[in-house]
């Protein structure tokens, strides 16, 4: 039996953990995330997703609000696991790392030492790459730069997004985290130090990264929404009001003339043209509004003198 503490927030986090829970020669002593937060109009308290996912599985849960508190690294030194397993979780220092004399497994779903940074996933579609991948590597100080374990690769679809790799990812991130945690106990696997030049950082998404400019191509516009689908989404203003575009197709033919005007509506599409081609846009969420298709927003609020997003 080989015992771990699992660190993790986010919903791809929860399901890794749940996975993982899977093989019974892991016994996960406990789970860290963050506190609860107020969210929605009352501002109730909300527990994280690997919260929730730890309690229905009768796991302990540690709430870390600073992971610079020597209480925390106290507790977390308590449960008496030598190794750790992180999966989307903010930078920890060097004080919280001494509390496991193994170290902690990363799972990271890029190609390190491409894409480091909070948002891989959401980047490597941004940026048009057709194939990413799985990283699991020690965690040191420096952000994503420690020693590699095993990597894995997987396509990206041309439509696919972010939302739907993440989907796609888990059962092989879960089973290459798995093997990691196995191979590394054993000494099978021996650490090695990332080589290699990176092409691209991922860092976190701001509100600058989810804005469409409709003077860019076609391509680039489809691989940011579909980059930032589901969430946070990217966004467009349409007379006045903020939209979240969530689905998009490319339309092989189109000579710009009117980047961000709508040429036409035609099979639950809405056509616009771009800097470099036309775009077809099937799913939009107006702000404040549920999202919608395009027939849906076409009748509430596309006019004939209302055509245009900026």
């Amino acid at each position: 039996m080989a015992k771990i503490l699992y660190i993790g927030a986010d919903d791809f986090s929860a399901k890794i953990l749940r996975e993982l829970f899977r093989f019974k020669y892991l016994e996960i002593v406990a789970v860290a995330t963050y506190p609860d937060k107020p969210k929605g109009r009352g501002h109730r308290l909300m527990p994280t997703p690997v919260k929730s996912a730890a309690l229905k599985l009768n796991l302990p849960v540690l709430e870390i609000a600073d992971v610079n508190d020597s209480e925390i690294h106290k507790k977390l030194a308590y449960f008496g696991a030598p190794l750790a397993v992180l999966v989307s979780f903010k930078i920890v220092p060097k004080e919280f790392l001494a509390a496991f004399p193994n170290g902690i497994i990363n799972l990271h779903p890029a190609l390190l030492p491409d894409l480091r940074g909070a948002a891989p996933v959401q980047w490597a579609i941004m940026l048009g790459y057709e194939k990413s991948g799985l990283t699991t590597f020690i965690v040191s100080e420096k952000v994503d730069c420690g020693k590699i374990l095993l990597q894995s690769e997987f396509d990206i679809g041309i439509d696919e997004t972010a939302g739907e790799i993440f989907q796609k990812i888990v059962q092989p991130g879960a089973e290459i985290l798995e093997r990691s945690i196995s191979e590394y106990i054993s000494g099978k696997i021996v650490p090695k130090i990332q080589s290699g030049e990176y092409s691209h950082r991922a860092p976190r998404i701001l509100h600058k990264h989810r804005i469409i400019n409709w003077e860019w191509s076609a391509r680039k516009i489809h691989n940011r929404i579909r980059g930032l689908s589901p969430y946070p989404g990217a966004i467009t203003s349409f007379f006045e009001k903020t939209v979240k575009v969530l689905r998009s197709k490319l339309i092989d033919d189109g000579k710009s003339k009117r980047p961000g005007e709508i040429i036409g509506i035609e099979n639950d599409a809405i056509v616009v043209d771009t800097g470099d081609g036309y775009i077809a846009l099937f799913e939009i969420q107006p702000e404040g509004r549920p999202k919608m298709t395009a027939s849906e927003f076409t009748r509430g609020y596309v006019k004939p003198t209302r055509r245009k997003f900026t």
